[in-house]
Parts: structure tokens; C-alpha cells; sequence
């Protein structure tokens, strides 16, 4: 795992560099640029601000620079004219433009001003970006450091993802628009990150001040610009009195920042790296902390009613509380922020946890459905001593609700004076969060390069410094700029796989209080709410009897991911090939280090050899397996010659059971028998490292995690062929297939058949309560299509052979809130079909969302159905929007891991995002982060062969009536209801699939809140008068995208940036002229709009859609 390089010198083998701290820092500015938007290209600065401390730095010698410019120099009348982003993001007046000079005479004094640097700024490449553009010299800004890179270095984790919001974060007091930051607010958040950092645990300040130095040291040779901004991050952090200033309001402990700590650190670590193990994780103390509460039972015994008093107390915090907590925040009168929906979805919760029954809701976009259910959830744990789960479908979701949702509650219930005994935490499966034991075993050699150094360190300073050791929190890229990220991301990688908890990864009480995992299920345990997802929920049905699902359309393929088992040749060579690689030389497998360690003739090198044979066996089986896999695959292509599709699912069984298949039971049973021996001789070997020292840690530790990978392995293949005596014994209500991946790969898969079916007849009824909400259980202009989607039929009309009482469903629908009259829905007719020409249709999306996207300066989501294509189309824009200093990310980029992204895009306003499943569902980015929504494709599911068995158990109709249109429609619906997130927001949503105007596929349009028109909205989306409709716009892409810029008043500001062109190429002036765009024909019903030459008369309203099986769409 650790690369080990020859000393290089005498003694222990180090040159002797100069500390990175040591250097002058006379002279240092705080600098805040404040432009019209972060294209480069196309946006201006207008206002430059910095304050530059005398080269001796005394107190009393900064002197201020404030300027504001003329963002428009060359059009008439516009200087005088601040943009709406400008007063709303900065509270720029127009007054304050008046007179302006144009930012490049500005720009030459700013420059003077500053001087050499060094320069501290909100964010480190924006600002050099900025230099580099208004100066016309690449590599012509001073030496910089950003607040946001000072955050990832010395505090990896949730505040150094706050990023735009951080100088907010640290200075909670700081008034002001959001991006309005001033130099003295920079310089007190600098002053607070700084009091924080050298408040810690001396031995910590030890760690930072090795590793970091080690990471400069190595950077000198390599990349000497990163070296530079760690030295003046590291020597702002030693000493504080060059640049703090004197206390003031914003920072009063100014005075108290003491020089030196660095230092002092550093003499103390000496030349070895700190022992981790002398150090406890920050998550130990939580573990402590937590031991003085009793555990909370996941159940009661007795009747558990919901208490008269906490029902009047439920309608004060309705009524009086909460929306008195957001008039505190917003002017507005009490009326203003009473929410009925709300408040009524909050009785029905409430009804329901005393009860043992189950509760289907319907709550739109805009109920706040997260308090409308912890505020019950909240009053009834606490009154009953009863663990409350609430599930949510993604981990991302979890934190959100966490961090908005629950202080709100908490608040509100402080408020009317009711807050107190009641404990909220979070809880995700072990291998999300960091095991102290295994971080310990990691320690690098001290000669390690720069990366190792940079990565370890980040690591090993979340732990000491988070509470959760949570690894969503934890930044993947690299803390500092970096010539190249490479190595370290690979590295890092490596490292944080290395550190996951395991199953039983922490067995003594020792290891269990700085385990974060244990930390997080102790929390658990004594919480009365736990904020959870779906896929623990559903694994764990001891944990919680009482719960709440969120976003519960997921819950089917949920249980279907929970319940089932899928396996790729490769993912098995992959883990066979951690434990040992024969063909690399200096492979880094736990087997291979031993091997080159390990003395003959000596027990442990006895146990080793053991090992190695039956790995080899193992994998022999393995190949085997594949082959014999292979023959199958070519026998069931024969057999698929004389059958139709919807019969080809039950051709493994029909193989293994016509006796055609011994090669392939034989090697199924040779994998299992071999495997289990591997395990044996694993178990053994580790065994015998128990008592070696030194480096055995490291291998110890690899060998946990190849017995672990090992074991899930040999469960997938005992799932994907069950053997009873030997011989097959398929399950009825499982699905077995051979499948083939996107890379052409055999996969074994074991799935379960009808994840609904087993919700309803297995886990529903062992609950005692459950509340399941969306804002898509009502479908169709009803609850039964959920009800069967979820399995809630099933758990109310028990089966035949099924001997329980049937679970009492009730179902309830709360009405929509927001006035969809602020939404445009634009289809354009000219983007190719996706079925007839796949390459066409994706450089249409890829040409669009430029289009769009820099007409609009990002605020963009746009959803994709399919994985590839989002990573195809965002590597080949990613050069588009950098030369225009959009910032852009999508699912599957190097620099960001998915549970990074929505933080990303929430933080850089003037972004765009692509994404597929995680964000049609859930995500919340209110305001003016998304303004645009465009949704690529349908979201169909394409018939294969679990798909055809499906039908083949339930029947045709009723599969698609159950499973296949409900998940379709549900999608759709949510994806849809990402744009509106608040009553202030307003937008845009483009449809790209032009299938959606099709008769058999207008289903989608009636699921949302459109007006009476060419589709149905009134009886199923739910908008009936055209003032609360979205208006809907059909014709070209320059027709649709007219009508939305003049929607978003942006005509006016594309015409200003000179983006006249059309989507097919050349100037049309009629793009962006002033006069609105008609939304409609005067007479017609309700907001709909035909346009483009090609634009046909309006039909009349289709029949109810109704599609044969074999011509399900793809």
C-alpha cells in the first residue's frame, strides 16, 4: 500500500529542509473580488477590495483598498444599472455604479496595491483566475492561499465542505449578502480557524505539523507552485501575529492567537512520524459521552397512545412555533409561514405512531413533509421511551435532514419551551464510517513522497478532529492545488478502503471506543430518533419497529438491492487479486509482502504456503466456473432461437436441471469448497501475525479486509446456485440469471423475484408502525398503483398460505402547495430520437445544455437515465464551461465523489450539475442554485430478463400495472419536482424526449400540475386553473429556449453578453428581443403554446394509455 524508496541520505535517512514556516511574511493582503458572474469571458469585476498590513505587520498598519467598478464600459446607459444577481448576492445599489471607472483602469491600482502578496482570498482559483484574466499573464498572481484550501488542510470534514459559505460558517455573526465578503471578515474567519486549529490537543497539532511538513518538503522537487501555497498556508498557521490584527466585534480573540505552535509542534514530533496509537479519535469522546444514557428500546409492550398533551403541543408548534421561528428569519406576517398541508400531514403522522397501523401519504413538493414528521416522531419517542427510525432513500439525504431539518425542530420545540431529553442522531452502515485501528496500522515510512504524505494526513486529521468519523464527510480531493491530482486520488482511495469498518472489525472494548462505526451505534441505541436509509432499515428489521420512510417509491428497489446478490468474474478476480498478484514483482498483497518477509522453514512461513495453494485453487475453480458459465451462455443462445424474449428468463434453471450442466455444478461446488479453505487458511495466517510487530499491523489489516471481500464473494455464489446435497434447490421466490454488464462481463446475479411481494408478506407485518411518505404515492389519480408498488395490498390481504391478520392501511393525501404559474415547461421537437440514432440524440443534449447553459450561467440540473452517458457528455463539456469558468460536475468525475456533488452545486450558484438516480429523487437545492431543469430522457426501465420473469409470476398486466409504470411515473414526477423547493423559486423544465408528446406516452405529462389542455392535468398532476399551471411551451429548441429566457427576464442580459446566436449556428436578434413571448392563445384553454414552423394543430385528447406487454418502450 506504501511505496518505500531507499534512504537517501545518512542516519535516518532525511535531508534536513529548512521548516516551511520559517519564511517572511511582511506585507500580507486580504483580498475579496466581487464580479457579475464567474465567467472570465463574459463577466466583469465590480467592486476590488483588499487591506494589506504593513511589512512588519504591526497593529494599526492596514491600510484599504476599496474600489467599485464599471462592470459595463461599452454599452450605453449601463454602468448606472446594477443586475439583479448583483444587488441580490452583493446588495449592490445603483447608486453605488454611478461614476465607476472601468475595472481594467481600477485593476492596474488594485495590483499596485497588493504588491508581491502574499494574498489570502475567499477562494484560491477563482481569484488567481481572475488575476490572470484582468492582468493577460498566466502565472502573474502573487503567491495565494484561499480560505476554502486553509479549511481542507487543517480541518479535512464537514466545515471544509461548507466551501462558498465558509467565511458564513466561521462568522456566524457576519451580516450581509452572501457573497458580499469583506477583507476584515476574511481576516476573522482566518482568525477563527486558526483559534480552532491551535486549540486542539497538542499531540494533534504534532500530526499536522509531520505530515504536512513531510508533504512540503517532498512537493519542493516536484511541484513547486504547491509547495509555495502549503508553505504559506503552514507559516499563516505559525504565526498569527503577521496578519490577526487587533480584537475586534468580528473577532475578539485576536489578541489570544499565540505564535510559535507550529513549531513547538514539530520539535516535539521530532523525526519520526507521531504514533497514532499514543492518540485517541474525537470520536472516542462521543463514545464516552453517549455511555451516560440509557438505551432506548426499539419497542414497548404496553399500548403506546399518543398523548393528549402532546397533540395540543403538535398544534402549537404548527401554528405558533415554527412559523414564528421563520418570521425571526424573513420579514412576513405570522399567516405568512403557517403551513395547513404541513400541519395536517403532522396530525396524520401522529395518529399513526400511536396506532398499530400503516399510513400511506401523499405529500407534495412544498408540504416540508421532514418536520411535518419529526416533530411528531420527536414528541411520541420521548413520551414513550420508544426508538423512532426514520429512513430516508440515500445517505445524502440523511445529513441533509440532519443539518436543516432537525435544528429546526429542535428549535421549535425550545421555543414553546418543550425541548429538552430529546436525542436525534444518525446512523449508516458500518463501512461508511472510519476505523481507528485500521488508520493506526497505516503509518507511512518517512521518505514517502508528497501524495502519501498529503493523503495520510488529511486522513489521520479528520479523525482526530470529526466527532463522527463519517467518510461522506471527508474531501477526496487533494487539500491544496496540485499540478496534478493523480497519484493522490489513487492513493487516497487505497488509503480510505483501508480504514472502512468491517464487520467485527473491532471485537475489544479498547477497539470499540474509537471505532466510529461502534461510536455511531451506541448514538443509535440511546437516541429516541435515528436518522437512517432505506438499505440499513431494511437489513436490519431488530433495530427498529417503529419507522418512517421518506421518499418511500424506493422502498421497492430497496428491498430488491437489499435481498439480492450479484456477482462479476472480474469484481472476484479483483478480490483475489488484494490478497495476491504472482505477476507483479513488487505487488503490495497482504501474501506478497509476507511472502517477502516471511523466514522458511518457520510456522508462520508454513501457514503462508498454505495460503498460497489454496488460493491458487481457488482461483482455478473460479476460471473453471467462468468456462463452464461461458457453455451456458452458449447453449441458452441456442435455446433462445426457438423462443420468444418474454420466455427466455427461465433458462438457467432449465439447464441446470436437464443434467447438461455437471460441469457447472461441479465447478460451483469446487468455488465453494475451495473458498471456504482460502478462509481457513486465512484465518490461520492471521493468526500468526498477531504476534508479529513492526510492519504485521499493515498486513494484518489487508488480510481483514480480503477475508471480508472473500466472504461476500462465496455468499453471492451460494445465492446464485443454491445446492442442497449437492445438487441444485432453486427458491421460488428468487430470480437466477447469468447477466452480461455494460463492460460485456459474465455477472451471477440472485434477485430476489418480487421485492413487493416480500415487503408485504415478510417485513410489514413485523413492524408495529410505519408511515410511508412521497410526493408520489398518488398516481394515476389514486393510492392503489403505490399501495401495489410498495407491497401495502400485500400486507393488508394476506395470501392463502400466509396465517397472520392483514395489516390496517390507511392512506392519506395532503394538497399541492406552490403556484406552479412560476414554472415553464418547454419540449423540444426538434431533438433526435434516442431509439432511432443514440449518437445523434446525445450530441443534441451535449450542444444544449452549452447552449443553455451559457446563456443562463449555469443554475443548471440536468437529469440523465443512464450512468454513461452522463460521465460521456460531462468529460466532453468540460472544456466548454472551463473556458468560460462555469463550473461543472457530474456523476462519475475524478474530483468529486458523489455524496461531494450536491454540496458542489448547493455552494457555486452559477453552476451546473449532472446526475442520474441519486438526484431525480430527494435532492434540495432551493433559491437560485437551480433554475433550470432539464430532464434528458424518460425514465423507462428497459424489459430484460428479470423484467419478463416478473411478468411471467404475476402476469403481464398486472406487472406493469404494479411494478413497471408506477416506478416509471414515479421518477418522472420526482425528477420533475426537484426545480420548485420553495414558494419564491421559479424556472424551467426541458423535456428532452420528444416521446412524452406521443399519445402512449402521455402519461408523464399528466402526472404534473399542468392546465387543462392536450393532456389531463386536472385529475391526476393536480393543477386545474391555468394561475397555478405550469405554462407549457412545444416548438424548436430556439423556440423553447426563447420563451424560457424571456420567462427568467434574462433577454435582456444574453443580448448585454453579445449571445444572439441560434441553437443551429448564425445571429437571430429575434432570440433575444425584448417583447415577452405569448404563452398562449388568447382563447385556448389554459397556458399552452405551440411554436416552430413544424408545429401541428392541436388533436384532440387521446384515449387512456394502454400499451401491450411486447411493446413496453425503451
Amino acid at each position: 500500500m506504501i511505496q518505500h524508496r531507499p534512504p537517501r541520505g545518512p542516519g535516518d535517512g532525511l535531508d534536513a529542509p529548512p521548516a516551511p514556516w520559517t519564511r517572511a511574511v511582511g506585507g500580507i493582503a486580504f483580498c475579496s473580488l466581487w464580479t457579475t458572474g464567474p465567467d472570465t469571458t463574459l463577466d466583469s469585476v465590480f467592486r476590488l477590495l483588499a487591506m494589506r498590513a504593513g511589512e512588519a505587520g504591526e497593529a494599526g498598519a492596514w491600510r484599504v483598498f476599496d474600489e467599485t467598478c464599471d462592470p459595463f464600459p461599452s454599452e450605453q446607459d449601463a454602468s448606472a444599472t446594477a443586475t439583479a444577481r448583483m444587488a441580490r448576492e452583493y446588495g449592490v445599489t445603483r447608486a453605488e455604479l454611478a461614476g465607476a471607472r472601468e475595472a481594467k483602469d481600477a485593476w492596474r491600482a488594485f495590483v499596485e496595491f497588493v504588491g508581491d502578496g502574499p494574498v489570502v482570498v475567499p477562494d484560491g482559483e477563482a481569484f488567481v483566475t481572475w488575476w490572470e484574466h484582468l492582468s493577460g499573464a498566466v502565472g502573474s498572481a502573487p503567491a495565494c492561499i484561499g480560505l476554502d484550501e486553509l479549511a481542507s488542510l487543517f480541518t479535512p470534514g464537514r466545515l471544509a465542505g461548507r466551501r462558498g459559505a465558509l467565511v458564513k460558517a466561521l462568522l456566524p455573526s457576519a451580516s450581509g449578502p452572501p457573497r458580499a465578503i469583506h477583507p476584515p471578515e476574511l481576516q476573522a474567519a482566518l482568525g477563527e480557524l486558526t483559534r480552532r486549529v491551535l486549540a486542539r490537543d497538542p499531540r494533534v497539532l504534532e500530526v499536522l505539523a509531520f505530515g504536512l511538513g513531510r508533504a512540503w518538503s517532498e512537493l519542493r522537487a516536484t511541484d513547486e507552485r504547491a509547495a509555495e501555497r502549503l508553505a504559506l498556508a503552514l507559516t499563516l498557521l505559525e504565526r498569527p501575529s503577521a496578519w490577526a490584527g487587533a480584537s475586534n466585534d468580528l473577532f475578539p480573540a485576536a489578541g489570544e492567537l499565540a505564535d510559535g505552535a507550529l513549531s513547538e509542534a514539530a520539535a516535539a514530533a521530532g523525526r519520526e512520524p507521531p504514533a497514532l496509537e499514543d492518540l485517541q479519535p474525537r470520536c472516542a469522546v462521543v463514545y464516552e459521552d453517549w455511555g451516560g444514557f440509557s438505551t432506548v428500546p426499539p419497542y414497548s409492550e404496553a399500548p403506546t397512545p399518543f398523548d393528549a398533551a402532546d397533540e395540543r403541543l403538535l398544534d402549537d408548534l404548527f401554528r405558533v412555533h415554527l412559523p414564528g421561528q421563520f418570521r425571526d428569519d424573513q420579514p412576513g406576517a405570522p399567516d405568512d409561514f403557517y403551513r395547513a398541508s404541513q400541519h395536517a400531514v403532522a396530525t396524520e403522522v401522529a395518529r399513526t405512531l400511536g396506532a398499530p397501523e400503516l399510513l400511506l401519504v401523499h405529500a407534495p413538493t412544498g408540504t416540508g413533509k421532514t418536520l411535518a414528521y419529526l416533530l411528531p416522531a420527536m414528541l411520541w419517542a420521548r413520551r414513550n421511551n420508544v426508538r423512532v427510525g426514520v429512513a430516508t432513500y440515500t445517505r445524502a439525504l440523511q445529513e441533509q435532514a440532519m443539518e436543516r431539518d432537525v435544528p429546526r425542530a429542535l428549535g421549535a420545540l425550545h421555543r414553546a419551551g418543550a425541548g429538552d431529553g430529546i436525542r436525534v442522531t444518525v446512523l449508516k452502515g458500518r463501512e461508511n464510517y472510519l476505523c481507528w485501528r485500521a488508520l493506526c496500522s497505516l503509518a507511512p515510512a518517512v521518505d514517502e513522497d508528497a501524495e502519501t504524505w498529503l493523503a495520510w494526513s488529511s486522513l489521520a486529521l479528520f479523525a482526530l478532529t470529526d466527532e463522527h468519523g463519517d467518510l461522506d464527510q471527508f474531501p477526496l480531493r487533494p487539500p491544496v492545488r496540485l499540478a496534478s491530482s493523480k497519484r493522490y486520488r489513487k492513493l487516497l482511495a487505497t488509503f480510505v478502503r483501508h480504514v472502512r469498518a468491517q464487520t467485527g472489525c473491532c471485537t475489544r472494548e479498547s477497539d470499540r471506543e474509537t471505532c466510529a462505526a461502534e461510536v455511531a451505534r451506541r448514538r443509535a441505541e440511546r437516541s429516541h430518533v435515528v436518522l437512517t436509509n432505506q438499505s440499513f432499515a431494511l437489513a436490519r428489521q431488530d433495530f427498529f419497529k417503529h419507522i418512517i420512510f421518506d421518499e418511500c417509491e424506493h422502498l421497492h428497489d430497496q428491498a430488491h438491492s437489499a435481498w439480492s446478490h450479484r456477482l462479476s468474474f472480474q469484481a472476484a478476480r479483483d478480490v483475489l487479486g488484494r490478497m495476491h498478484a504472482p505477476r507483479r514483482g513488487t505487488s503490495r498483497a497482504p501474501l506478497d509482502r509476507l511472502a517477502r518477509q516471511l523466514q522458511p522453514t518457520t510456522r508462520p512461513r508454513a501457514s503462508l504456503d498454505d495460503c498460497l495453494r489454496a488460493w491458487e485453487s481457488t482461483a482455478h475453480a473460479f476460471s473453471e466456473l467462468e468456462t463452464a458459465t461461458g457453455v451456458f451462455e452458449g447453449w441458452r443462445q441456442r435455446a433462445s432461437r426457438s423462443r420468444t424474449e418474454r420466455d427466455e428468463h427461465s433458462l438457467l434453471r432449465e439447464y441446470v436441471e436437464s443434467g447438461d450442466a455437471e460441469e457447472l455444478l461441479l465447478a460451483r461446488r469446487r468455488v465453494t469448497a475451495n473458498g471456504n479453505e482460502l478462509d481457513a487458511s486465512l484465518a490461520e495466517l492471521a493468526e500468526h501475525l498477531d504476534q508479529m510487530i513492526g510492519g504485521g499491523r499493515t498486513v494484518r489489516r489487508g488480510l481483514d479486509l480480503a477475508r471480508s471481500d472473500l466472504a461476500d464473494v462465496l455468499a453471492a455464489v451460494d445465492s446464485w446456485l443454491p445446492l442442497q446435497d449437492g445438487q441444485a434447490a432453486f427458491r421460488p421466490e428468487t430470480f437466477y440469471d447469468v447477466e452480461t454488464n455494460a463492460r460485456g462481463e459474465h455477472v451471477l446475479a440472485a434477485r430476489v423475484l418480487l421485492p413487493n411481494e416480500y415487503l408485504g408478506r415478510n417485513y410489514y407485518p413485523g413492524l408495529r408502525n410505519g408511515v410511508f411518505l412521497s410526493a408520489t404515492t398518488w398516481l394515476g389519480g389514486g393510492f392503489e398503483a403505490a399501495k401495489g408498488y410498495l407491497g401495502l395490498d400485500r400486507a393488508a390481504e394476506p395470501a392463502e398460505d400466509e396465517e397472520r391478520v392483514g395489516c390496517t392501511v390507511r392512506t392519506f393525501r395532503s394538497p399541492e402547495v406552490f403556484d406552479y404559474g412560476r414554472v415553464l415547461v418547454g419540449v423540444p421537437r426538434d431533438a433526435p430520437s434516442f431509439a432511432r440514432d443514440k449518437r445523434a440524440f446525445l450530441a443534441y443534449v451535449r450542444k444544449f445544455i452549452a447552449f443553455l447553459g451559457e446563456r443562463t450561467r449555469g443554475r443548471m440540473l440536468v437529469l440523465f437515465t443512464n450512468a454513461m452517458d452522463v460521465k460521456q457528455v460531462g468529460e466532453e463539456l468540460r472544456g466548454f464551461f472551463r473556458a468560460r469558468n462555469i463550473p461543472l460536475w457530474y456523476q462519475g468525475m475524478e474530483e468529486a465523489g458523489k455524496e461531494e456533488l450536491a454540496g458542489l452545486f448547493r455552494s457555486h450558484v452559477d453552476s451546473i450539475l449532472l446526475g442520474v438516480d441519486t438526484f431525480w429523487f430527494g435532492a434540495d437545492f432551493p433559491g437560485e442554485t437551480l433554475q433550470y431543469l432539464v430532464i434528458v430522457k424518460l425514465p423507462y426501465g428497459v424489459p430484460d430478463r428479470y423484467h419478463h420473469a416478473q411478468c411471467a409470476a404475476l402476469g403481464a398486466d398486472d406487472q406493469r400495472r404494479r411494478i413497471y409504470l408506477p416506478r416509471s411515473l414515479a421518477k418522472f414526477r420526482q425528477g420533475f419536482g426537484r426545480l420548485m423547493r420553495k414558494t419564491t423559486d421559479r424556472g424551467c423544465v426541458f423535456i428532452l424526449d420528444g416521446r412524452v408528446l406521443e399519445p402512449r406516452h402521455r402519461m408523464f405529462l399528466r402526472e404534473l400540475p399542468l392546465a387543462q389542455g392536450p393532456v389531463s392535468g386536472a385529475a391526476d398532476g393536480g393543477a386545474a386553473d391555468g394561475e397555478t399551471a405550469a405554462k407549457f411551451v412545444r416548438g424548436d429548441t430556439d423556440h423553447c429556449v426563447q420563451a424560457a429566457l424571456a420567462h427568467m427576464d434574462m433577454l435582456s442580459d444574453v443580448r448585454r453578453r453579445g449571445l444572439t446566436s441560434t441553437f443551429g449556428g448564425g445571429s437571430a436578434e429575434s432570440l433575444v428581443r425584448e417583447t415577452p413571448v405569448e404563452m398562449g392563445p388568447p382563447s385556448h384553454s389554459g397556458p399552452w403554446v405551440d411554436g416552430g414552423e413544424s408545429s401541428p394543430r392541436r388533436r384532440p385528447e387521446p384515449p387512456p394509455f394502454d400499451i401491450p406487454v411486447e411493446d413496453l418502450p425503451y
